[in-house]
């Protein structure tokens, strides 16, 4: 068990201290977080997301049941938060999307996967490829159309032109990489179509450093934002660690999930949040001390609500 808790927590904190002491020392600045952000959100993230899509046989993709349960947990976060930052925080819309996706978008894929891999072998990842493709599919558009929404308001056009402001979100939204290239690599996968082995591998290469540029790029973040405690916090704390995992445990029963894809779920729903939404943050410039803070607080509870949760389901 501690071996497990250790795979997944371990890389996290070495390269979050890593991007941490590279600022302490003089080799960053606090600001270059904010080029590393641009390359996850736009590059690598799309790209490894794509590359999970693309690879994984459509029969495995279709678990309706677990899909709807997994979409339950992560949305009705999602949605509870955005609520919660809009009208009880009383945030701008933007800075309540902020709020929301930090409270709904787990690190399930470099967090949550080597605990379900440790766990469950291969089988686990499957949890994470749908969990992904709900967050891209779903949230990370929702979120793309209402940070866009929010910058027409800024320019003050209101709510009378809301269909013409929605079209050209939804517009943006379509033409983000983030959102097309995992559709796309779905897609691909219920054609049947085989990418060349040179293309995957390309693909993979620039995939591979969502994980650890994101994680860096936290640590470059932290040495420049003063970690804080505040209301915001907890209730980000309160949705994420316990919460969502609540959500998860309803929609198990409420769709009928069983045996291993049910306890998967459930861990999936305790996962910290994903050090991506500390990108999204920074790069709409809002909400990045209370997002980095609920980070580092989320990762330090979720060791314990995942050892809790490992100890119950390996009896």
């Amino acid at each position: 068990m501690i071996e497990t808790i250790l795979n997944g927590l371990l890389p996290v904190a070495f390269v979050i201290i890593l991007g941490w002491l590279s600022a302490r020392i003089g080799l960053l600045k606090h600001e270059d977080a904010g080029v590393l952000a641009t390359l996850v959100i736009r590059f690598a993230l799309p790209f490894a997301l794509f590359y999970a899509a693309a690879t994984t046989p459509a029969d495995k993709i279709i678990d309706v049941r677990l899909a709807l349960c997994l979409t339950f947990g992560l949305m009705g976060s999602y949605l509870i938060a955005l609520a919660l930052g809009r009208f009880v925080f009383k945030h701008d819309l933007r800075t309540a999307t902020m709020q929301a996706l930090v409270c709904g978008y787990p690190d399930m894929a470099y967090f949550g996967a080597p605990i379900l891999a440790a766990m469950f072998g291969p089988a686990g990842f499957l949890v994470v490829l749908v969990g992904n493709l709900v967050t891209s599919i779903i949230m990370l558009p929702l979120t793309i159309v209402l940070t866009r929404i929010s910058d027409k308001q800024d320019e003050g056009h209101g709510w009378k032109d809301t269909l013409h402001v929605l079209g050209h979100a939804l517009q943006g939204a379509a033409t983000n990489p983030i959102v097309f290239l995992p559709i796309l690599g779905v897609v691909l996968s219920f054609c049947r179509v085989t990418l060349p082995t040179p293309i995957l591998t390309s693909v993979d290469l620039i995939g591979k450093s969502s994980g650890g540029v994101s994680l860096f790029a936290l640590g470059l973040m932290l040495y420049g934002e003063k970690f804080q405690l505040n209301l915001n916090v907890f209730t980000n704390i309160g949705i994420k660690n316990f919460f969502m995992p609540a959500l998860m445990l309803l929609g198990v029963y409420l769709f009928k999930v069983t045996g291993n894809s049910a306890h998967q779920a459930i861990i999936t729903g305790a996962v910290p949040t994903a050090t991506a939404a500390a990108m999204f943050a920074l790069k709409n410039k809002t909400y990045t001390a209370d997002a980095t803070s609920t980070i580092l607080l989320s990762t330090i509870l979720g060791i314990g609500t995942e050892a809790i949760l490992i100890g119950l389901f390996s009896v």
